[in-house]
């Protein structure tokens, strides 16, 4: 059965870029079904003029064609652009949206209506719109030999810079929740919804049942929050609004008719409500209330009109946005306000438990495409704005005007002006560039965009299965941030960053996927036949707690009569594909509610199917040589569904085995692998289940930052700053989800012989001991490319352009202190030439205009602290066909003092000391330990897991195999200390070691044997820092901050009480006065405050007491002088006492 399920497992990642298909998939549907729809609901549309010969003008959008990336060269020549194009040359990779626009002219001539024959202007430009890396429209596939062999996809350029959209959590749609109101007010509960359409994509209608909180539970009033409307609308009021006239109607809406207790409580608690609505009749009667609420900031000329207009407003616009996921059934509305008011008041009684919010069956996952899909509908209001501005002043004073030619009202020469094709994709790049997620009134989410982390594979992969939850990160709200029981199997519970992060920012697990829109036509026509459907049931006869209730997606279908034969059919009809795999039917039993959920955004993930206790994939595992995944997800092919797709509401009506031994007489389902729980960083981890949790998650945080080979065309990148290691290798023990992410391709470190032992005292706490001949075989050696960039900008104001050379000294206007030699004629330090700081690797000038000097320098230099080789020059010109040069700069990094290391369970240390190989203990085959840590690091971190590492790594050096370290399996570790004695070797992994500087044996046996470790970023020569003077602020006469501005060194409070214990104050006042900011100031002896000198002509006077002899000198910093201005400026005047 094992090899049947590393089958099944190889097989689910052998799908087409199946890391990053929850991305890759929702751009596609994006592209392909959302966009069309989008421009549907806003197209045809209709203007209509008050002209008396032209009535009004129908336009069209049709035959959308999305075209392949295209690059636009200076001279006007085309060519194909690539994903590696436009890294190098600063493009955003991005397609085109052409269509045809078709209108037709209504007009009036001789009181005769005539419609214009539809003119059709075709291949006009919508808007660019970026292409997602890995997508169906991206060309990377054709031109591949250029990326990187293993690229996931998933991500977008914009100019220059990979952008990776972080999927966001959202609260459900469609969904009813009642909570406590977080607002202390007069309300104690709310039952709420957010109400958006399956194929809308502008924002949810919210609606919000509300109770008042006063003690008396009989003494409260209910109220609904809808939309338009100011002010909260009694109950009762609103159900006569939609056409429930009698109170009898409206109570038995909303109780569940059987008689029962919770019944009489609830007519009970609905008493004042009745009578709070006693005066309103009619249905005219509650709309007139209504009126008189209506927002005067989202309905214009609201004074001037009359109350007709107002009454056809509330039907039109409030009751329409009135649970518009419903339709515009009325009927529909009531049921369902009825059911929002039913659960509101069972909640209330104590009967039913308030929402889970942070339930992932309360929560949706918008991915990129849902993201954009929003901000495209914000788009397409202003642009559908636009067009009928200009179809307007084209109308009034167009050039049509004179030649009464109708075809002068759009036309070839127009359409651009009436089109802007711009705009999408400037609203588009601006949010992907800058992460502010939204137009610019509606700035409301950051950080929704960030620059991909390229800096490890692995790292790279882990970004782009990122999940956020915008809250605020800085707030103390706990229960968000908490694993959550929903969250098994979707999020990993390991992989979350440390801090105000925490929880907040989670990643998925490797087998999760997520959800796009299906349609619902499909499930409706196949369960309608065991459907009373709500506009055929009678409220008075219905009884709501035996008669199962169906919701499609939120939407209240009807009642069923048979819900075990309803639930085995769909299940059926699921498993043969004649359902989408990926819809989900569960039933609450308690609230006698089958839900069946079809949307967008729902984490789903494969399971085992189980029948009588057997494995579906056991009975058919002779067939599966040659299936694909798909075959196993239904019947068609195979003669058993072996897998299904769950989410988290039918996972709650399930019940899953662990593994095939867990499997009892009811169990449903059962896991593919335990270890799929996990996410990617966390999967890689060997032998994971034998670690705390917390080292698990220090791994997850950890592995983003080792050095390895992040892609393998980086000689073909001009990355901002990459680190590639010297000599990767695969680790002994790995474990299969390496081999099936391509971790083990791109490997980020290497096979040391580890040694835990106490030797020479320079390895306590965190600090470990290298070998330096092992450094010097290439050890952790790795390489440092920083890339510096520069263009030939052109300067509006003077029209005069930069130009990239060598500069001649003699033309300048302020050269730089620096070393203009290395440059040749073009402006460049030819490749493989030696640069620091102090050199000049691009000369660029601007010229100047009537000065004496023709140019200004604007060369470029290395950062301080930093030096290297020329690794590559690389010149083209951008699309605005401006030069632009990156020039990449390498530099070796060999392990140091003070340098991180960490192994792959969380063990991170820095390097204390290095040794000689010939100080370091030997075994008696002349094994000498590459890395020497403290024993005292692995009982108190309990990573059991490195230790049964290095035994496995141990037998697999000598045995000529690798181990298998996959999470959660049933590893014997007497197995694996027999296998280690029968290669000749102590059974435990300990080792009997000689000193080095002695020769004599050391006492004690010593655990050592091969462990992965890994090389982290985080490096002391990046961090070392020390200056007796430099540069200084101009404000505060204060030392510069920071290390790249040759800054001063952090002295906080804490380091002077210190200086202060040590009885240093004369070092204190030297250091914090002497040398830094000293200033003298004179001080009247008579007032105390500060005076007016000129010390060099002896001239003093103090203005408040006239005093013009008797002064002191003080030294004070001047930051003090500045504070004391300052506090002048208020008022406030300090005085210095002197003795």
């Amino acid at each position: 059965m094992e090899e049947t399920i590393k089958t099944v497992v190889s097989t689910y990642f052998k799908q087409e870029n199946v890391i990053t298909q929850h991305q890759i998939g929702s751009y596609n549907h994006y592209i392909d079904s959302v966009f069309p729809k989008m421009i549907s609901q806003f197209f045809p549309m209709r203007i209509n003029f008050s002209d008396k010969q032209i009535k009004g003008i129908i336009i069209d959008i049709r035959n959308i064609k999305p075209t392949v990336p295209m690059c636009n060269e200076n001279n006007g020549y085309e060519r194909l652009m690539t994903p590696i194009l436009a890294r190098r040359r600063n493009f955003t990779y991005s397609l085109s949206l052409s269509v045809d626009i078709h209108y037709k002219i209504l007009s009036n001539e001789n009181d005769v209506n005539i419609v214009s024959e539809e003119k059709i202007i075709k291949d006009v430009l919508l808007c660019k719109i970026p292409i997602m890396i890995g997508s169906k429209y991206c060309v990377s596939k054709m031109q591949s030999t250029e990326e990187c062999k293993y690229d996931p996809g998933g991500y977008f350029i914009i100019n220059g810079n990979e952008k990776v959209l972080i999927s966001q959590e959202k609260i459900a749609p469609n969904i009813i929740q009642v909570f406590k109101n977080q607002k202390q007010g007069k309300y104690s509960l709310l039952s709420e919804i957010r109400s958006i359409p399956d194929d809308s994509y502008s924002h949810p209608k919210t609606v919000s049942v509300k109770i008042t909180s006063k003690e008396n539970k009989y003494n409260n009033y209910i109220r609904v929050s809808i939309p338009h409307i100011r002010t909260e609308i009694p109950l009762f009021i609103l159900f006569k609004a939609l056409g429930c006239f009698t109170d009898k109607d409206i109570y038995y809406h909303i109780i569940d008719n059987n008689g029962s207790s919770i019944d009489i409580e609830i007519i009970k608690i609905l008493r004042l409500s009745i009578e709070e609505a006693n005066e309103i009749k009619t249905q005219n009667d509650a709309l007139r209330y209504i009126v008189k609420y209506i927002n005067n900031t989202n309905y214009t000329n609201y004074h001037n009109a009359t109350e007709k207009i107002k009454m056809d407003y509330v039907v039109n616009s409030v009751l329409r946005d009135i649970l518009p996921h419903v339709g515009k059934c009325m009927i529909k509305k009531i049921y369902y306000l009825g059911l929002m008011t039913n659960k509101l008041l069972k909640v209330y009684l104590g009967v039913s438990d308030i929402a889970d919010r942070d339930s992932y069956t309360n929560k949706r996952i918008e991915t990129c495409g849902s993201l954009m899909s929003n901000l495209t509908y914000q788009c397409m209001n202003r642009i559908t704005r636009d067009i009928k501005n200009f179809i307007n002043r084209e109308v009034s004073t167009g050039d049509w005007n004179t030649s009464k030619s109708y075809d002068n009202i759009i036309n070839d020469q127009n359409i651009g002006k009436m089109i802007k094709s711009s705009y999408i994709e400037t609203i588009l790049k601006g949010a992907l560039s800058t992460g502010n997620w939204g137009m610019k009134n509606n700035l409301n989410r950051q950080g929704v965009s960030q620059v991909l982390n390229r800096l490890t594979y692995l790292s790279t992969l882990s970004h782009l299965r990122r999940i956020s939850t915008p809250i605020d990160s800085s707030g103390k709200l706990i229960p968000p941030r908490k694993l959550h029981s929903t969250h098994w199997g979707y999020a990993c519970p390991s992989e979350t960053p440390e801090g105000q992060c925490v929880g907040v920012v989670k990643n998925m697990s490797v087998m999760c996927e997520i959800t796009l829109q299906s349609h619902t036509s499909t499930i409706l026509s196949n369960i309608i036949d065991n459907i009373v459907e709500l506009e055929d049931t009678n409220v008075y006869e219905i009884n709501k707690s035996t008669d199962t209730k169906i919701m499609i997606n939120g939407n209240w279908i009807g009642y069923c009569r048979n819900p075990q034969t309803l639930l085995g059919e769909f299940k059926k009809k699921r498993q043969s594909g004649i359902i989408n795999i990926y819809t989900s039917i569960s039933w609450n039993t308690i609230d006698n509610i089958i839900y069946i959920y079809s949307d967008e955004g729902r984490c789903i993930r494969p399971l085992f199917r189980v029948e009588e206790g057997i494995m579906n994939i056991k009975k058919i595992s002779k067939s599966l040589k040659g299936c694909n995944w798909n075959s196993l997800t239904s019947d068609i092919i195979l003669d058993k569904c072996c897998v299904e797709y769950l989410d988290a509401h039918e996972t709650d009506t399930i019940i899953i085995a662990n593994t095939e031994n867990d499997i009892t007489y009811n169990s449903t389902h059962v896991e593919i692998h335990p270890s799929m729980i996990l996410g990617i960083l966390a999967s890689c981890i060997p032998f994971s289940h034998h670690n705390q949790s917390p080292r698990n998650t220090y791994q997850s945080a950890m592995g983003k930052q080792a050095i390895g080979i992040p892609v393998t065309n980086n000689s073909k990148r001009f990355d901002t700053f990459s680190h590639v290691l010297y000599y990767p290798q695969k680790p002994f023990v790995s474990n299969r989800m390496m081999n099936h992410i391509n971790a083990d391709k791109l490997p980020t470190g290497i096979n040391v012989i580890v040694a835990i032992a106490s030797y020479g005292g320079y390895n306590q706490e965190d600090s470990v001991l290298l070998n330096q001949s092992a450094i010097d075989r290439g050890l952790f050696a790795s390489t440092f490319y920083r890339t510096y960039k520069e263009e030939e900008k052109k300067n509006q104001l003077s029209g005069e352009e930069d130009i990239f050379c060598k500069p001649n000294m003699d033309d300048l206007l302020f050269p730089k202190p620096c070393n203009y030699e290395k440059l040749n004629s073009s402006g460049f330090v030819p490749e493989n030439t030696y640069v620091d700081e102090n050199d000049i690797i691009i000369g660029k000038v601007m010229p100047l205009k009537n000065n004496e000097y023709r140019y200004r320098d604007s060369s470029v230099t290395i950062k301080n602290n930093e030096n290297g080789y020329i690794d590559a020059n690389y010149i083209d010109t951008n699309g605005d066909g401006y030069k632009f040069c990156k020039v990449r700069i390498r530099s070796t990094r060999i392990p140091d003092i003070g340098d991180k290391f960490s192994s792959r369970h969380g063990q991170k240390g820095t390097v204390g000391m290095v040794y000689r190989e010939q100080d370091l203990p030997f075994t008696k085959d002349g094994i000498v330990p590459d890395i020497i840590i403290n024993p005292h690091a692995i009982p108190s971190r309990m990573t059991i897991a490195q230790l049964l590492e290095c035994i496995v790594g141990k037998s697999c050096a000598i045995g000529g195999y690798m181990g298998d370290g996959t999470a959660f399996n049933h590893n014997d570790v007497n197995s694996i200390s027999q296998g280690l004695e029968s290669l000749g070797f102590q059974g435990q992994g300990n080792e009997v070691l000689y000193n080095g500087t002695t020769g004599e044996q050391i006492n004690t046996s010593i655990y050592m044997g091969p462990t992965y470790y890994q090389k982290l970023k985080h490096m002391s020569g990046d961090k070392i820092h020390s200056r007796a003077g430099g540069p200084v602020v101009s404000m505060t006469r204060q030392p510069a901050e920071g290390r790249s501005a040759l800054g001063g060194l952090r002295f906080g409070e804490m380091e002077r009480d210190c200086m202060i214990a040590h009885g240093a104050t004369s070092f204190l006042k030297e250091r914090m006065l002497d040398v830094s900011d000293k200033y003298s100031v004179f001080v009247c002896d008579t007032c105390n405050m500060v005076a007016t000198a000129n010390p060099r002509k002896h001239i003093y006077e103090c203005k408040k007491c006239n005093n013009y002899g008797n002064f002191s000198q003080v030294f004070i910093p001047y930051s003090c002088k500045l504070l004391f201005q300052e506090l002048q400026c208020m008022s406030i005047t300090p005085r210095i006492k002197t003795y």
